[in-house]
């Protein structure tokens, strides 16, 4: 991805002054709000990809980082323009209702600093792609 496509957010005055949970509370309503029910086009793996309450109750359970928190914000863009890592990743727990899961990535910057973000998409047998939740790692170690 072109350095100036690479998303670039920043936690705002008001969200420094809030509490991880508050921030976290804060961004979970507009998870729910903005994105829950809706369909995003990823072009790379030519798929729509859906964000359902199983998707909010994944970020809740997984985001505990400022910075994974904050992320939520953009998460249409992920969806939209991350590309896929393969391979196809089969379910560890041989579910019958899930086809498999894949990985696409993209490059991002929280708070001027340099991160990859994986999003997990699961492949539900006769239904679209749906989010699952989205792992951060720093480029800067």
């Amino acid at each position: 991805m072109k350095e100036d496509k690479i998303p670039n957010i920043w936690e705002d005055e008001e969200d420094k002054k809030l509490s991880t949970f508050d921030l976290k509370t804060k961004y979970k309503i507009y998870l729910q709000i903005h994105f829950q029910g809706r369909q995003y086009y990823n072009k790379d793996i030519d798929a729509w990809i859906s964000v359902s309450s199983d998707s909010v109750r994944q970020w809740v359970k997984k985001s505990r980082s400022r910075e994974k928190i904050t992320l939520i914000q953009i998460l249409d863009f992920l969806l939209e323009n991350s590309i896929f890592v393969p391979p196809l990743i089969p379910d560890r727990k041989n579910r019958a209702e899930i086809e498999h899961y894949i990985h696409i990535i993209s490059p991002v910057k929280i708070n001027g600093k340099e991160f990859d973000v994986t999003l997990k998409i699961v492949k539900p047998v006769n239904h679209r792609h749906k989010f699952y939740y989205y792992s951060i790692k720093s480029v800067n170690i």
